[in-house]
């Protein structure tokens, strides 16, 4: 029997992008499904068997898919090809599924990317904005950082962030790394802290909406650190949003409300009007949850006025999804802890109506929000075909929080009996497994 030889290329390969093997046989089914108008039928097995040589060459399909997936040349997988299999890979335009971003050939050996595979199934590349490996940073290299941020938030709102706060969290260990090596002055020194206070800040969040609540108090609280090193009042307002937010997810409604409050008195004389309308919002969160009607209105109102007063400047990208839309959606979880289903009914429908299509994400969890405010309401039909909308996105957007409620939904009515809830239960099991 002829030795085997690990392919040793390959195993590189998938350690740049950090991907198991399970992960891997994932993105090469969905550039199957890219490619030729079905998913691919590979396991983490097909790979182990790749990475040990025991399959010396895979099929036509798969090498496709591989490469499309790397974006490297036939040739760079590691495999022996046969003159046959060259001819035809040479007939298949190579198209990567590696959502890159722009950057050109000059720059782009200085970049270091992370990996993700998005709820799609597609391999997303996220190139962090450089940095010098010695002598000065400067307030050109902020810019470039801010704009990595950005970008993250960005696919938060498009497919959620499931695996986002470790991509935020290897960024703030390469900027503390140049920290470490470069000189700065203390304008670039106050800026470089305020960029490590929002990308913790954003960890935070995505760690959160992910369910992992310990992890995202931790980031929460070096976010904190680093907005007081930066002098950095917005921030730390940021903060206590997310910070707020969770409070109410806990069940902690008095925290709630002193949260909130602490945002809005540090930021009086300067804040933007969407982060007003959303503190206003947290606490009338808070307010409702501890069963202060009157001073929940009155909050839900004052953020109101706070968007009436929207200009036309634009928002930073962690404070986009702040609209009529999203405080229709606060208003509704109000009216659901204070037991009054039907208005909370009234205020999501009309969220929905308004919300930003390009927030995909949000849309996600706003159908299944919705839907639990009609089973509240008694109306079980409307109810299931909401839930059918919340499972449709449900294949393209990682929000283990929603997911989980969008569950309860299937559980509360799987002994219902209908033809509408079978129907549902059935198409739920079979898209979620």
């Amino acid at each position: 029997m002829a030795a085997t030889h690990p392919n040793d290329v390959l195993k590189a390969l998938m350690h740049r992008a950090r991907l198991s093997a399970n992960d891997l046989a994932l993105a090469v089914n969905a550039a199957e499904e890219r490619r030729f108008g079905q998913p691919g039928n590979a396991s983490d097995r097909h790979v182990r068997r790749w990475l040990s040589g025991r399959t010396e060459l895979p099929q036509l399909h798969y090498l496709v898919a591989l490469l499309d997936v790397f974006d490297v040349e036939a040739d760079q997988l590691g495999f022996t090809l046969t003159s046959k299999r060259s001819e035809q890979l040479a007939h298949f335009k190579l198209r990567s599924t590696l959502q890159e971003e722009t950057s050109t050939e000059s720059e782009d050996h200085v970049l270091r990317r992370q990996f993700m595979i998005a709820a799609t199934g597609n391999l997303l590349s996220f190139a962090f904005a450089p940095l010098p490996e010695s002598g000065r940073i400067g307030m050109s290299d902020i810019d470039r950082l801010r704009g990595t941020i950005d970008r993250l938030h960005s696919v938060d709102d498009a497919y959620g962030g499931e695996q986002l706060a470790d991509i935020a969290e290897e960024f703030v260990q390469q900027i503390e790394s140049a920290m470490s090596r470069c000189l700065y002055g203390p304008r670039v020194e106050k800026a470089l802290y305020q960029v490590i206070g929002e990308l913790h800040a954003s960890a935070g969040w995505f760690a959160f909406d992910s369910g992992d609540q310990a992890r995202a108090g931790r980031d929460f609280d070096s976010g904190l650190r680093a907005s007081l090193l930066a002098g950095d009042r917005m921030l730390q307002a940021r903060i206590w949003a997310y910070m707020s937010r969770q409070s109410w997810e806990l069940g902690r409604a008095t925290e709630t409300v002193t949260i909130a409050r602490a945002a809005l008195d540090a930021t009086r004389n300067g804040r933007d009007h969407r982060l007003s309308a959303l503190l206003h919002g947290r606490l009338a969160l808070g307010y409702a949850a501890s069963g202060q009607g009157s001073h929940c209105g009155t909050a839900l109102a004052r953020a109101e006025t706070a968007l009436d007063r929207l200009g036309d400047t634009t928002p930073p990208a962690w404070l986009a999804f702040v609209g009529p839309g999203e405080l229709l959606g606060a208003a509704a979880m109000a009216y659901m802890d204070l037991r009054q289903p039907g208005t909370a009914v009234d205020q999501e429908e009309q969220g929905m109506r308004l919300l930003d299509p390009t927030f995909r994400r949000n849309r996600f969890a706003k159908a299944v929000h919705l839907s639990e405010c009609y089973l509240a309401a008694d109306r079980l039909e409307e109810a299931v075909n909401t839930a059918e909308d919340a499972l449709d996105l449900y294949p393209s957007v990682n929000c283990p929080r929603w997911a989980v409620r969008l569950g309860r939904v299937r559980a509360k009515v799987a002994d219902v009996g209908l033809p509408v809830t079978t129907a549902f239960v059935e198409r739920y099991d079979v898209t979620v497994t």
